[in-house]
């Protein structure tokens, strides 16, 4: 199998790379939606008791955030990571073949429902199309986020090619 690459720039062309990085990325947001209520729910609090050491310190006004708040940050922020790296696997296929847009746009919506679905199967946790909707949200930011990169980026090298 032939790796389509560029030398010159190295690993943010390589194919295989972003290919690979969106596969694992959504294989660690699976496996997160596997573990179990109880366990999930003590990362949480984990996460929330860094977060209050943090907040007492920079003696931040207003109440603390709650689990659930850090729990729903982190549906955002997964799949921001994730629109992310589906828009860079877009980048670069789309240097050797067109790409249907339409086949992104199925992978956008059709990731945060699966993911929900995992969850009806596992102990204690629940599939939330709440969460679906907030899943699709931060898709989308990472996917516009990238959008308007590539836009700045492609003005800033018009720019210095007058």
């Amino acid at each position: 199998m032939a790796v389509r690459m560029r030398q010159v720039r190295g690993v943010w062309h390589n194919e295989l790379f972003w290919q690979a990085a969106l596969i694992l990325y959504v294989l660690f947001v699976y496996g997160h939606s596997m573990v179990p209520a109880e366990l999930s729910s003590r990362e949480s609090g984990a996460v929330l008791q860094i977060i209050a050491k943090i907040w007492d310190g920079l003696h931040l006004p207003g109440q603390m955030p709650t689990e659930h708040m850090v729990r729903k940050t982190a549906h955002f922020l997964e799949y921001m990571g994730m629109g992310i790296l589906l828009c860079r696997n877009v980048q670069v296929m789309a240097r050797q073949r067109r790409i249907p847009l339409r086949l992104v746009i199925a992978a956008a919506i059709w990731l945060p429902f699966v993911d929900e679905t995992i969850q009806l199967f596992v102990r204690g946790r629940s599939g939330q199309i709440s969460d679906v909707w907030l899943d699709l949200a931060g898709m989308w930011t990472g996917l516009g986020l990238m959008c308007l990169l590539g836009r700045a980026r492609s003005h800033g090298n018009r720019r210095r090619l007058r």
